[in-house]
């Protein structure tokens, strides 16, 4: 592969590691919503649940990949390689694991 094949895959593993992020989040909402409830639907509350940690799963996967992609091509930038996919909230009460 060339430089310019990597950086595009590379780009492209970012912003899907981005939209999965968007989705995980909208999985920790419900949650936060469902707190909110009297009394949550128990399914709505287990689905994000079994969601959250599908996606904590594969960005974590998806993260270890774009840096081995970042290594194989020489870009590795410890200042930036965490912060560029985007940074974890502090809320970490409906993460799942």
């Amino acid at each position: 592969m060339n430089e310019r094949t990597i950086a595009i895959a590379e780009r492209a593993l970012i912003d899907f590691i981005r939209k999965s992020q968007r989705e995980r989040d909208y999985f920790r909402g419900r949650l936060i919503k469902a707190d909110d409830l009297p009394a949550p639907n128990q399914h709505m509350v287990s689905a994000a649940m079994r969601k959250l940690e599908w996606y904590k799963v594969e960005l974590m996967e998806l993260e270890g990949e774009l840096e081995m992609l970042q290594e194989e091509l020489g870009i590795i930038d410890t200042d930036q390689g965490e912060e560029s996919v985007g940074e974890e909230e502090k809320d970490t009460k409906h993460d799942a694991c």
